[in-house]
């Protein structure tokens, strides 16, 4: 399959898609999240915030960005060029959370935390509802098995 089709309401992505579908319904989730203790400005659970972000950021975000660029966003560059825009700007957005990281401090983190929440919330988004799209009706089969078979560099 490789076109989205709508079943009880539900994306089903194509196959090679899936994986990364599931890791940001997960990265909604963490969104959600940190902007509600974001909004709550209870001091310790702002506190935990910050190390539970980094630490996604390290051992999640960062690999989930790394097989994005090299998987999706080489391809768009180098054969699709139509849609760089898109690309160009989602690879922004991980440029700005990545630099975002050695921010998270307690002296700013309400906001810090909201912004990442955001940012974040609002990256996925565009990813799953035109991004992907893009990638599942553009992309060759040999393409999105790349996508499934990604390893990252350790």
């Amino acid at each position: 399959m490789r076109l989205v089709k709508i079943e009880n309401n539900q994306m089903k992505r194509a196959e090679q898609l899936q994986d990364l579908s599931r890791e940001h319904h997960g990265s909604l989730v963490m969104a959600k999240r940190i902007a509600e203790i974001a909004e709550s400005g209870d001091e310790s659970a702002i506190t935990e915030a910050i190390e539970t972000v980094k630490d996604y950021y390290e051992n999640e975000l960062e690999v989930h960005f790394q097989h994005e660029e090299r998987t999706i966003f080489a391809p768009i560059f180098k054969e699709y060029r139509e849609h760089i825009g898109i690309a160009t700007q989602l690879l922004k957005e991980h440029g700005a959370m990545r630099m975002l990281m050695p921010k998270l401090h307690v002296a700013s983190a309400r906001e810090d935390l909201a912004e990442f929440a955001s940012m974040l919330k609002n990256h996925t988004r565009i990813e799953e509802r035109e991004l992907f799209p893009i990638v599942e009706s553009t992309f060759s089969d040999e393409q999105l098995d790349a996508i499934l078979n990604f390893v990252p560099l350790e």
